[in-house]
Parts: C-alpha cells; sequence; structure tokens
C-alpha cells in the first residue's frame, strides 16, 4: 500500500477532539486558523462550513463526519457548567456517517472502499482534517458505471455527486423538503439527467419511458421537448403495480362478503 493514502495530510489538519458522543464528535480547533478555509494543491477547502466533511485516521482507515455546527468554546464551556478559560477559542461539532479504506485495484490505481455506517470510534485528542476532493468522489460516487450526475455538493467546494441507476429507479426514493425548498426543481433535475445520459452516454437506443403525474402544472415548461399531453381519459391504462391496496382489493376480491374475507386473508 502507497504510504500517500493512508499517512494523514498534515497541511489539512485542523484541530483535535476533545469528547465523542455516540456517532457526534466535538473537537477544538487549531488556534492559529485565522481564516475559515485552505487552500491545498489549488483546491480551496472551508473549515467549519455546515455540510462539509471532515476526517479522523485510524490506521489503514477513515471516519469520516458531517460538519453540524461551528461556535465559540465559551459558549460550549457555559453549556456545560465548565469555568470560561477562553474568549477566542472555537469548537467544531460533526456527525460520525461512513468509514473508508484505500484498497488496490491495480498496479498503480488505489480505490477508496466507503460504507455508511461507523463500527470504529475515535478517541479524544485525536486529530481531524480535512477532506481531500479525491476521496470526497469515492464519498459521492464516481463517473464510472451506470450512474447519473445529480449536482455538486456545495458544502465540499463543488464535489460532483453520483447516484447510481440501478439503486435510483430499481427502489423507492423520495425527495422531501419545506415549502421553497426547490424539491419540483430537484425532481426536474433528476428527470433531465437521466434523459440526458444517453447522449452523454453515446447510448443510442437510450429511450427511457417516465410519466409524471403533474396535477399542478409544474413541470411542462422543463420537459417543452419531451412532453407528451392526452386528454383522451379513455386511453390512460395504469398498470397493478401503481394501485394501493384498497384499489388492488377492489378489482380483484370477491364482492361477497365471505368470499370477501376468504380471499383478503390470503
Amino acid at each position: 500500500m502507497d504510504n500517500k493514502y493512508i499517512k494523514p495530510i498534515e497541511n489539512l489538519s485542523i484541530g483535535k477532539i476533545i469528547e465523542v458522543d455516540g456517532s457526534r464528535i466535538i473537537a477544538e480547533l487549531d488556534p492559529t486558523i485565522s481564516d475559515l478555509s485552505r487552500v491545498f494543491a489549488g483546491e480551496n477547502y472551508p473549515i467549519g462550513q455546515f455540510g462539509s466533511i471532515i476526517k479522523v485516521h485510524f490506521g489503514r482507515r477513515s471516519i469520516y463526519g458531517l460538519v453540524s455546527r461551528l461556535r465559540m468554546k465559551a459558549d460550549y464551556q457555559l453549556e456545560k457548567g465548565l469555568p470560561v478559560v477562553s474568549s477566542d477559542e472555537r469548537i467544531i461539532e460533526a456527525d460520525l456517517f461512513g468509514e473508508g479504506e484505500w484498497r488496490r485495484k491495480g498496479e498503480d490505481e488505489f480505490s477508496l472502499e466507503f460504507e455508511r455506517g461507523v463500527a470504529t470510534y475515535p478517541l479524544p485528542q485525536q486529530t481531524i482534517y480535512l477532506t481531500p476532493k479525491s476521496e470526497l468522489r469515492f464519498i459521492y460516487g464516481d463517473a464510472k458505471g451506470a450512474v447519473i450526475q445529480l449536482g455538486e455538493h456545495v458544502g465540499s467546494g463543488g464535489a460532483p455527486c453520483y447516484a447510481e441507476l440501478n439503486e435510483l429507479l430499481g427502489k423507492h426514493t423520495a425527495i422531501l423538503g419545506s415549502t421553497g425548498a426547490g424539491k419540483s426543481g430537484t425532481v426536474a433535475a433528476v428527470i433531465h439527467s437521466i434523459l440526458e445520459r444517453g447522449q452523454i452516454a453515446n447510448h443510442e437506443h437510450w429511450h427511457p419511458q417516465i410519466i409524471i403525474l403533474d396535477p399542478h402544472n409544474e413541470y411542462g415548461k422543463a420537459f417543452p421537448a419531451h412532453q407528451r399531453l392526452s386528454t383522451d381519459e379513455g386511453s390512460l391504462k395504469l398498470p397493478y403495480w401503481l394501485l394501493d391496496l384498497e384499489e388492488s382489493l377492489s378489482l380483484f376480491i370477491g364482492k361477497t362478503e365471505f368470499a370477501a374475507t376468504s380471499q383478503s386473508n390470503i
């Protein structure tokens, strides 16, 4: 294993852990840090940016955390009922969400095997580091295989985020958010990525069939070249898997009380 993949990059160190509470860690930022950003290898890395990713080295593995809070250490000490020692020190809070380990894929090729969930927890006084963008692309997916790009992760400085098509379309997917958060825009962006993937990947026969139920007439302008509006109610045929349980029962279950009860139990 090449040491450059497992050896910490000291230029990206930003502080030390002072508390570990389950999957949540609290670390004190290095007092020499004056700007909440750092430039490394020509890339700009935010420090303490909400949603940015920090990591802790643990042998050949790295533990990753999502920054959730940045505040003054004095506030933390008051919250814990401790005497306020310093007024200008800062602490960063992060939620651990996954681990990764570099593995050899070829003679000169290495890949970060990332998995969600944490099995190994860091210890107080361990150093926290900014996560290099070379690792972020493994965390958010890479451009290999049947994938589509969903967008860019703002908190990590614009790392591209990909989704596997088989996972996205083969399972239930929900886009959640409050009013005005951009749910409809996100749905439109995802569908555009699916439609455009054939051209990007040079698939001549890429013709995905997508049905959009649009009772609020939101998506017409988003797909001017793909939409087809049908006003003939008799031509609309719904697949059985689109029906809920009650609708399915009303179609397939007998009408008599005895038959309905027996068939419903089955």
